[in-house]
């Protein structure tokens, strides 16, 4: 039984190498989660692990696909463009830059909108 993997911050889940190589692989193409476990050699179980955490840092984005014979299943793209971590007075700052496209940002006023008119009324 291998051990549970609970990141604690975004710095555990960027330490992790198969975190990295998915990043990496995913930023030349949407890739699915067998292939992404071919590239790490890792268990199906762990690549879905590691892909939780990143999107809960919006380091991925998931694409349903269809294949051939119609079958849908889900690809994983990387969102994150750049991460600049700096230190002034005392204090640490962490920039993470992700991509989003047209729809994704559209789709996200709209959710605030509704949620602020929800909340007014």
């Amino acid at each position: 039984m291998s051990k549970a993997w609970d990141p604690d911050d975004i710095f555990d889940v960027l330490a992790s190498e198969d975190v990295r190589r998915i990043l990496v692989a995913t930023n030349v193409r949407p890739m699915s989660v067998k292939e992404l476990a071919d590239i790490c050699d890792r268990s199906l179980a762990t690549i879905y692990r590691r892909i939780g955490a990143m999107e809960n840092y919006n380091l991925l984005s998931e694409e349903i696909t269809r294949d051939a014979d119609g079958t849908q299943y889900s690809e994983y793209r990387s969102e994150l463009n750049e991460i600049t971590i700096s230190v002034e007075e005392g204090q640490l700052d962490i920039n993470i830059n992700i991509e989003k496209d047209t729809v994704d940002r559209f789709a996200e006023l709209i959710e605030d909108l509704e949620q602020s008119e929800r909340q007014n009324n």
